[in-house]
């Protein structure tokens, strides 16, 4: 099973009152002063509520999230496992029967500079050649984050250290466009083609 959830998060309120988000979540909005970062983290919650219903019907809120020693996000009960995004005005959330991590960006232009100190040769040749190099660079750089996310290590490991372009790493990820979105999910293991891909309206 594996499930992604995305929204446009621009409606929203940039304060949780009335709204049942769990004490990580509320944790992590009293260190967010921007408006946007607020609704990006809002939103990422309210998706997985959503995507939780979608899956077990009712249950208990707020959520019992906890962390892990890397920072990666986990149910307190262990599974379904999630990963969470966001980029510009739209947050998304994976949910999966497997450790997964999900990326989202908004396209960016190609920073060669940036490009020489994280990607691995590889990568940077498949920028270089491609026609649209700023397409080319955010989707690499989508699937390298999704990767890092599901692992749990975070910007722990280098990310030049690794090419998702290798056999070994590309049969985990799973990338698609949806306009100027980018949306990357990588599992531990089995087909990282999600089940669906759902747009949601949020309340």
């Amino acid at each position: 099973m594996l499930r992604i959830y995305y929204a446009d998060v621009s409606g929203l309120p940039e304060e949780p009152e009335g709204l049942p988000l769990s004490r990580y979540r509320l944790e992590q909005l009293n260190r967010v002063r921007p408006a946007l970062r607020r609704r990006q983290g809002i939103g990422a919650e309210l998706l997985l509520i959503r995507a939780l219903r979608d899956y077990a019907g009712a249950f208990d809120l707020p959520l019992d999230i906890l962390t892990e020693q890397g920072g990666k996000p986990y149910l307190a009960c262990g599974t379904p496992h999630f990963s969470l995004s966001h980029s510009g005005h739209f947050a998304a959330c994976a949910l999966s029967d497997r450790a997964v991590g999900l990326d989202l960006q908004l396209q960016s232009p190609c920073r060669e500079s940036l490009m020489h100190r994280f990607f691995a040769p590889e990568e940077q040749r498949y920028v270089l050649a491609s026609e649209d190099r700023d397409a080319a660079f955010t989707e690499i750089w989508s699937k390298k984050e999704s990767r890092l996310k599901a692992d749990g290590t975070g910007l722990t490991m280098e990310l030049s250290a690794f090419s998702v372009l290798d056999r070994s790493e590309g049969e985990r990820i799973w990338h698609t466009r949806v306009g100027e979105l980018h949306l990357s999910v990588c599992v531990s293991e089995g087909n990282p083609r999600p089940d669906c891909l759902n747009l949601i309206e949020l309340p």
